[in-house]
């Protein structure tokens, strides 16, 4: 009997730490580092493009001069790099006012936020690690996927490493929230999404698991998602 429990007490404990996380941080997604220059192919948006290689678009757009639409076509060439002229000027108010204060999330302001999917957590944020820019949610294939907060859909493709088919919604000027290993996309680049409203059905993460990578950034940073959503 008191090794029947002490087996029984062993299978609760994995399974509850199976249900917390299922990898560590380190095997999250793939980083590339940005390059210094970026020719732009078909299915491109500015907004991918940043999100791609960790940077805020308003610089991206600052650096290449873009129009307020912030539009590109295939073959034109950005800078993803500062210029030197920038580099030495002293920091603006603008500038300041985006960096993130890493002690306290940034106000998202009026914005609404719901969790994207009904389902578990496996895997969390760790602010500063490179890998860990998100958190991973679990629930059946095939399970709908929800804007979690509303916007107009800034890119909707599959064409940045690790992300399989990634949603992009621009919350505001400054949030942006994306939606990875989607089975279905249910919605395309310029739709205007209401929270809750449905996006995307769940399809297969990199491990071959049924699960949704969802990720917060504030002006180009990453930002833990759990700091928005609503307590469970």
């Amino acid at each position: 009997m008191k090794h029947l429990l002490t087996c029984v007490a062993f299978i609760l404990l994995t399974g509850c730490a199976g249900a917390l996380q299922w990898n560590t941080p380190q095997e999250g997604r793939p980083v590339e580092s940005a390059p210094t220059s970026y020719v732009v192919k078909p299915g491109d948006t500015l907004y991918s493009i940043s999100w791609r290689y960790g940077l805020d678009y308003h610089d991206v757009s600052a650096w290449n001069h873009l129009g307020s639409d912030y539009r590109i076509h295939p073959g034109d060439k950005l800078v993803l790099a500062a210029p030197a002229s920038a580099l030495r000027k002293p920091a603006t108010g603008a500038t300041t006012a985006r960096r993130v204060d890493a002690s306290l999330p940034p106000s998202s302001g009026p914005l609404q936020w719901a969790w994207p999917v009904e389902g578990r957590v496996v895997r969390e944020f760790h602010a500063g690690n490179s890998l860990a820019k998100g958190m991973d949610i679990t629930a059946q294939q095939g399970a709908e996927i929800h804007a979690a907060s509303g916007g107009r859909v800034v890119y909707a493709g599959s064409g940045i490493v690790g992300y399989g088919k990634l949603i992009i919604i621009k919350n505001s000027d400054a949030f942006l929230s994306a939606y990875a290993d989607n089975d279905q996309m249910l919605v395309k680049e310029g739709d205007l999404v209401h929270v809750g409203d449905r996006i995307a059905t769940m399809g297969l993460g990199r491990d071959n698991r049924p699960v949704l990578h969802f990720e917060i950034r504030y002006n180009g940073n990453p930002v833990d998602p759990l700091s928005y959503l609503p307590r469970k």
